[in-house]
């Protein structure tokens, strides 16, 4: 079902949750995959597939390592049969030192990297600063998650082998709730880091949902300017897209009270399994050039939000592009190539 409209209506939400997702059958044979967040729900479902498709070489990326351990035990014993080598590494996304020293460790050991999907995001409604001085929704997901995006795109690179029918691919894992962003933050476009300082402020932002939903909608510019950054000096060898795995029975809602209550309700009539919504991540991660630059979800290419598509969307896109590109070149003067 193609989205025809940058707009998601209650009744295009539930008539998309009730699909019939495809089920991943496309081989992974000889590749090495690696998931962040992949400890718990759709994460480990994904990880699950990509057992079952074959892969040589998958690995967990878990901020709690006790987590990652039960998580890895599961796999094996739901596939005891399995041939794929299933390793375990921490990050946690709320330091960035953290994110570099994690993807420094993978470039070190990992001979190759085929398929990154970075699932890894937190949903919080209260306001949180971390020790890099960046609220936490933010950071983790926009800040490192672009980071560790650009510190392993070179790495996913190497795996380009024209004669391979799957492309490499980096798979940034968004959310449908971006349609509904307020994204009142873009008033702060004319300022230097105007919209991610507006971002970091709680007064502007607060402990809201829209905290979340911007979030995601950061992610999917973040996203649409580097696969053109890819186009442009890696002559479309690497695929980037993001994906939505829509509304899941997950731990992402960590609220507490009515808030959590309320959400945990509307999932009990609606969401979808962890296993279905995985379904999404690796139908992105295999598409190929259909799904590069693009938002996908349901299985298919869509429409992003009207946000992102108008011609303030596209200015804002560069926008937030340049003041990430701003914050990480602080932190890595390599990264500056990449804007």
């Amino acid at each position: 079902m193609a989205t025809q409209t940058g707009k998601l209506t209650v009744s295009r939400f539930i008539k998309e949750q009730r699909l019939n997702l495809i089920v991943p059958s496309a081989p992974l044979d000889g590749k090495t995959v690696l998931i962040t967040g992949a400890n718990t729900g759709v994460g480990l479902e994904a990880a699950r597939h990509c057992v079952r498709l074959n892969a040589a070489h998958v690995i967990i990326a878990v901020r709690t390592l006790s987590k990652g351990e039960a998580a890895k035990e599961d796999i094996l014993k739901s596939n005891p049969e399995i041939k794929t080598t299933v390793s375990l590494y921490s990050v946690d996304y709320s330091s960035f030192a953290s994110v570099k020293a994690f993807a420094d460790k993978v470039i070190a050991e990992v001979p190759k990297l085929d398929i990154v999907i970075l699932n890894a995001g937190i949903n919080s409604m209260d306001w949180t600063v971390t020790g890099d001085g960046w609220e936490q929704t933010l950071q983790v997901n926009v800040l490192s998650t672009a980071y560790l995006s650009l510190l392993l795109v070179p790495k996913i690179r190497e795996s380009y082998d024209n004669s391979s029918t799957l492309m490499p691919a980096l798979v940034i894992v968004t959310s449908d709730t971006h349609y509904w962003a307020h994204f009142k933050q873009r008033k702060a476009a004319g300022e230097e880091l105007g919209i991610l300082k507006a971002m970091n402020d709680e007064k502007e932002t607060g402990g809201s949902m829209d905290k979340y939903m911007t979030s995601k909608l950061l992610e999917i510019y973040f996203v649409r300017e580097l696969s053109k950054w890819v186009d442009r000096n890696y002559r479309g060898e690497v695929v980037i897209t993001c994906v939505n795995p829509g509304l899941c029975h997950s731990e992402l809602i960590r609220e507490t009270g009515l808030v959590r209550w309320a959400g945990e309700t509307f999932k009990w009539f609606l969401a979808r399994t962890a296993e279905e919504g995985s379904r999404n991540y690796l139908w992105a991660a295999t598409a190929g050039r259909e799904a590069h630059g693009q938002y996908v979800g349901s299985c298919e290419v869509q429409r992003t939000a009207d946000t992102v598509t108008s011609e303030e969307g596209q200015k804002l896109g560069k926008k937030v592009y340049e003041e990430i590109g701003q914050v990480l070149g602080e932190l890595d003067a390599s990264l500056k190539a990449f804007f």
